[in-house]
């Protein structure tokens, strides 16, 4: 396989094991103060995580951090909070894990939002990732050497920013936001002198002028320094960031810089990663267009989620929606890279099929099992559950799904468990992003309006009550419409308004086994 055919992640790997450590960590940073999308995901959980299955495939020691930068300030009200306008100072400006909550469940406003979002890593197959609270960081002195070291080299860091940047910062910049010890807010303060225990700020929201040990989270380092010391306290040999953060000049050029000319270290192998784009525009909290982890595995799996992103460079852009086809698409190529892996279908070439048997073994929660688990294409499910609420009607599903072949007669309890759970997803997905495909059995129609279609009624009676696949009983009712000279059209959209009071529906011998053969055929004899 060439260079450009490998797996991206294979190349970083040999660049990484050249600097021979004892243990490779990778490492992402997120801030609680709003909700964790799937847009965050990707940047600083799953190019990592990329990079660290690779490492571990290979034999390497390796450990993925997920920093929850919980000492930072909420900033604003995300899209979504119940806070109302004249409420916003009891949160604004404190670190998140000082703020209370605003749905008042737990400690404080970072509590809240962390727990959203690690309540999803079992289920998304994410347990081994090590969290860290940036607060405790801090709290425990583990950033105590760092803090003193940056204050003590604020001027090269002044110098090393503007050179990098093109900034103006001044001279006299310290590389700390304290706390303020009146108020407990830290986004309003500067601090203006350093004597080498102490730092002397004042804070612009209650006016508070005093001086503090900048140790034991008293105060948090200025974010582009807090960034490079993470690499330092955690030895971070991997990270990856939005694509925004690598633009010249930027954080990135400034974190590299830092590392080598200030902090005397080599920093991390960096890798730049796309932005999830929603109508072309780039996913993010403040424009409210927003898909969490929570919401994912409430209408689909977690391994079309995981190979979404494993599936993909880190620098390919992915347009993402969750309605409508492109959502079915995103799952029919999951399951297609399944039966590739298992050997049930070939890919374009080798290439391609090395690359889809990897992007599927690394989407696997846990370890692929010796044998294709039984799956009912998404698409197909999603059909399904939109004529029959699996809550309702799983044991008539289970009837048809045997029938139509899509399972085998005997199933264990795990497998229908979890068919119950993937059509529960299904259904859900249908009612809210494709509400369009919920149908129901018209109970009353005007049997006049049909009576051009009697004798196509009438003969398909035979063939509904013989065949018990859906792709038979489409053929035989094609067939009798070509044989009655009717235009097919016409033919299919008489079946659909007597059974559905629609023009369209899904594939019409499919649609007769969800309704139940029994009920078409009543409908049918009525009609006759």
């Amino acid at each position: 396989m060439g260079k450009e055919e490998s797996f991206w992640a294979a190349d970083v790997v040999k660049r990484m094991v050249a600097t021979k450590r004892d243990e490779y960590v990778c490492e992402g940073m997120w801030t609680p103060s709003g909700y964790f999308h799937i847009g965050n995901a990707r940047p600083e959980i799953f190019t990592s995580y990329s990079i660290y299955l690779e490492l571990i495939k290979e034999g390497y020691k390796a450990k993925q951090n997920f920093i929850m930068d919980d000492f930072d300030p909420v900033e604003k009200i995300p899209v979504g909070v119940p806070v109302k306008e004249e409420d916003a100072k009891k949160y604004v400006g404190f670190p998140t894990v000082f703020a209370p909550d605003p749905f008042g469940e737990e400690k404080s406003w970072g509590d809240y939002f962390k727990k959203q979002v690690t309540n999803t890593f079992k289920e998304m197959g994410l347990e081994h990732l090590n969290i860290q609270s940036s607060y405790e960081n801090y709290k425990s002195g583990r950033m105590n050497e760092q803090i003193i070291f940056s204050l003590d080299h604020a001027k090269e860091i002044v110098e090393t920013w503007n050179e990098i940047t093109g900034a103006e910062k001044p001279a006299d910049f310290l590389p700390v936001t304290v706390v303020c010890q009146k108020c407990k807010k830290i986004m309003y303060t500067k601090a203006t002198a350093w004597d080498g225990k102490e730092v002397t700020y004042n804070c612009s929201e209650c006016k508070h002028e005093g001086k503090v040990s900048p140790l034991n989270a008293n105060a948090k380092l200025n974010w582009r320094i807090h960034w490079v010391v993470n690499w330092i306290v955690n030895d971070v040999a991997f990270e990856s960031g939005g694509k925004d953060h690598f633009s010249k000049g930027g954080s990135v050029d400034l974190g590299r810089a830092l590392m080598k000319k200030v902090y005397q270290k080599e920093p991390p192998i960096q890798t730049p990663t796309e932005f999830i784009q929603v109508g072309g525009a780039k996913m993010a909290g403040s424009v409210g267009n927003v898909v969490d982890l929570k919401e994912w595995l409430r209408v689909a799996n977690p391994e079309s989620f995981r190979y979404l992103y494993l599936s993909n460079r880190p620098n390919h852009a992915i347009e993402f929606t969750l309605e409508g086809n492109p959502f079915i698409l995103l799952n029919d190529r999951f399951e297609r890279a399944e039966k590739i892996y298992y050997g049930e279908e070939k890919a374009e070439n080798e290439s391609i099929e090395t690359k889809l048997k990897r992007a599927y073994e690394m989407s696997i929660v846990g370890e692929p099992t010796k044998e294709r688990p039984l799956r009912v294409p998404y698409s197909y499910a999603a059909q399904l559950a939109g004529i029959m609420d699996p809550k309702e009607n799983f044991s008539q599903i289970l009837e048809g799904l045997k029938k139509t072949k899509h399972i085998p007669e005997k199933i264990s309890k795990e497998e229908e468990e979890m068919l119950q759970l993937e059509f529960t997803r299904a259904r859900a997905w249908v009612e809210t992003y494709s509400p369009d495909k919920l149908i129901t059995f018209v109970e009353e129609i005007d049997a006049s309006a049909f009576s051009e279609y009697k004798e196509l009624f009438s003969k398909s009676i035979s063939i509904i009550e013989k065949e018990d696949s859906p792709d038979e009983i489409q053929q035989g009712i094609y067939e009798i419409a070509k044989e009655l000279e009717l235009q097919m059209k016409d033919a299919f959209k008489a079946f659909y308004q007597i059974l559905i009071g629609k023009e369209r529906g899904p594939r019409l011998g499919m649609l007769i086994m969800a309704l139940g053969k029994e009920k078409v055929l009543a409908r049918l004899n009525e009609l006759k």
